[in-house]
């Protein structure tokens, strides 16, 4: 019973990480969030050594974080 309420704590875990996340769609807004909260990130996409797969905001410990999904070239 323990294992199973645990395992069930845990997906509920995951599931709410998941559901919180909104993606950024418009380019402009990609670019300044990339640029306030990574800019050496920023700094390779400038440059042409990243590619910005995808930038979405989610909501952790009451604060809304920007993570930034990339590859290089």
């Amino acid at each position: 019973m323990k294992k199973l309420v645990f395992l069930l704590l845990i997906v509920i875990g995951f599931s709410s990480c998941v559901l919180n996340r909104t993606y950024i769609s418009d380019y402009r807004e990609q670019i300044r969030l990339m640029k306030a909260n990574f800019p050496e990130i920023y700094e390779l996409y400038r440059q042409g050594d990243v590619i910005i797969t995808s930038v979405y905001t989610y909501e952790k410990d009451g604060q809304e974080r920007v993570h930034i999904e990339y590859r290089y070239r």
